[in-house]
């Protein structure tokens, strides 16, 4: 499950030290984290294949000033999820939608793909008996109706079996890359002479050695 509180960040601010590329290429990096380590080691965990995950989206907070930067991160995030990781997005849900909202998701929702907009789920205020049939209590936080209260906080956290040795791997991208070296000697050894190259000359012992070979003249 991932989870991002789009109203308590000032996007044009964070603009001014970072950009929306930086941003969308981390958002990147955690689909390629949720494709190896952390769903393989959920299935292991689960006892079976576990391939999609679910994103939160919670828009509380969202005033008129951050509409139109919210809602175009938003279309990015979501271009992203489908063009890229189509596999990996189980459900997204976003939260505490603002009035008016369904308004500009009607517009929105016109630019991606009718599977993808089947997975987008636009929630307001009561949203948790929703997100509860979804996610368990267990590891849904608290502040969204769940029962999680992870040790300094669950936006902090990365709790999940990836990080339990028991079910966890080294992720393939993590693995140091395997050296290979190929000798042509030992494994395809020279039969045929460069015809470039002079012909070999015998040695004096050889020459000796037929000299005394040889039978004598009758």
């Amino acid at each position: 499950m991932y989870i991002e509180q789009l109203g308590n960040i000032d996007l044009n601010a964070m603009y001014k030290i970072t950009t929306s590329e930086r941003m969308l290429a981390n958002l990147a990096v955690e689909y390629e984290k949720v494709g190896d380590p952390r769903l393989p080691a959920c299935s292991r965990k689960a006892g079976q294949l576990l391939e999609t995950c679910c994103t939160i989206m919670d828009l509380k907070g969202v005033g008129i000033s951050k509409v139109s930067s919210v809602y175009s991160y938003v279309k990015q995030a979501s271009a992203i999820s489908q063009n890229y990781y189509p596999e990996r997005l189980g459900r997204l849900y976003l939260i505490n939608a603002p009035w008016g909202f369904s308004g500009v998701w009607s517009i929105v929702k016109g630019w991606l793909d009718p599977v993808t907009v089947q997975k987008i789920h636009i929630l307001g205020s009561g949203y948790q008996k929703e997100l509860l049939e979804q996610v368990p209590a267990e590891n849904l936080p608290k502040m969204f109706g769940g029962t999680c209260d992870c040790d300094g906080g669950c936006a902090f956290s990365d709790a999940g079996p990836w990080t339990d040795p028991q079910w966890t791997r080294t992720p393939k991208w993590a693995q140091p890359e395997k050296q290979s070296v190929i000798n042509n000697e030992s494994t395809n050894p020279g039969t045929i002479p460069d015809a470039g190259a002079a012909p070999a000359q015998p040695s004096a012992e050889a020459v000796a050695d037929e000299i005394k070979a040889a039978p004598a003249p009758q």
